[in-house]
């Protein structure tokens, strides 16, 4: 495995907590100079931050890794809109703003509005 990989990989590990600098460099076995030469190439590819954090009243300086959309597990729960009305209505193709048939005047909308519990 590239070097740049390990390191992105034991700083992804690290989660939300992030890891210092020489607390990875001692995990890893490489010396400071050469890990800072491989953070800075991660940094600008933005694949990680450093960021400033209070631990026990002192200021420690972590890597975090930057999660992209792709990388990040998002689950959207779709059980609330499988009963919107509208998915079910045979009008649904002639419904929009202004015509005849609209969501402003529809009242099968209205009344499944009202009986959310919002």
């Amino acid at each position: 495995m590239e070097k740049e990989e390990l390191i992105h990989k034991k700083i992804l590990e690290s989660g939300e907590d992030g890891i210092s600098q020489q607390e990875l460099a001692k995990k890893l076995g490489l010396s400071t100079r050469e890990l800072a030469t491989v953070i800075k190439k991660l940094i600008d590819k933005k694949m990680i931050a450093k960021k400033a954090i209070k631990e026990n009243g002192k200021s420690v300086i972590k890597l975090f890794a930057i999660r992209t959309v792709e990388e990040s597990n998002i689950y959207v729960n779709l059980e609330s809109i499988e009963e919107i009305p509208c998915f079910s209505c045979k009008l649904l193709f002639k419904c929009d703003n202004g015509a005849h048939v609209n969501p402003s005047s529809c009242t099968k909308l209205s009344s499944w509005i009202l009986s959310m519990d919002l």
